[in-house]
């Protein structure tokens, strides 16, 4: 299948491992231009340059610096105006859900959380918004999390805020229709890669963790990021051209809500 997204620009933050990192190479095999994102320079400018070598560098860029912060996204967009001149598809993929606080109702755990997991999208779409003239059929694509939507062993702050995620893409979604740019949100299950959260849960309680996966997910495995990649890319393509305001589930049966 042609997903029609050759040489088109795209922004994603967060994308130097995991999700973000498969999602960037997921583009670039099907011919898009790709501004990649992280916080670790060092780290960032490794993944650039093993995508170059696959892809040509006049494919892949990179932004180094903390998405959370408001002049970082700034600067990111002044970057992207400057390689790319207008973008075709912006994924916010910013987030963490590891606890910031014991305690579940601390209020400053909760702002953290906050600005971690939705204020960072919510700055990004609006720091970007000036950069779709150009653009025929844009597409934004958010990152929730299935914490959003079933009651699962995540940090409470980070589950209401990737339900402010969901909120946010099915809200923008009627605003941006007007200008011809889909907005949709992605909802990954329990994704594994080396250096990942559960990378770290499987090295505390393996027997545990592998006991709530298969009696959990009905598919019985964890996801690989390509996994989710292909929905978002998928999202981002003319294949999808008359889907906006959606949710798209990619966690192998998990979510016990009909959404």
């Amino acid at each position: 299948m042609d997903l029609q997204l050759k040489g088109k620009n795209v922004v994603i933050t967060a994308s130097t491992d995991g999700i973000g990192y498969a999602v960037a190479h997921k583009f670039l095999e099907e011919g898009a231009c790709v501004l990649i994102n992280g916080r670790n320079e060092f780290k960032a400018k490794e993944r650039k340059e093993v995508l170059e070598q696959e892809f040509g560098k006049d494919k892949v860029y990179l932004y180094s610096g903390d998405t959370t912060i408001e002049e970082k996204i700034i600067g990111f967009r002044k970057y992207a105006e400057e390689i790319f001149g207008h973008i075709d598809c912006l994924v916010a993929n910013v987030g963490s859900g590891k606890p910031v606080s014991q305690d579940c109702l601390d209020i400053e755990g909760w702002k953290k959380s906050f600005e971690v997991n939705l204020f960072s999208a919510v700055q990004l779409i609006e720091v970007f918004d000036d950069l779709w003239e150009g653009s025929v059929g844009g597409s934004i694509i958010t990152v929730s999390s299935l914490a959003a939507y079933n009651r699962i062993s995540a940090p409470y702050a980070y589950a209401a805020a990737k339900q402010g995620i969901s909120v946010l893409s099915k809200y923008l979604s009627d605003d941006y229709a007007m200008r011809k740019i889909r907005v949709n949100s992605v909802i990954p299950g329990n994704v594994f890669y080396n250096g990942g959260r559960w990378e770290e849960l499987l090295a505390q309680d393996e027997a545990g963790v592998r006991k709530y996966i298969e009696t959990s997910v009905p598919l019985r495995r964890f996801a690989v990021p390509e996994e989710i990649a292909n929905g978002i890319v998928f999202l981002a393509s003319d294949c999808a051209s008359f889907i906006t305001g959606a949710t798209l589930l990619i966690d192998g049966g998990q979510s016990r809500t009909i959404i």
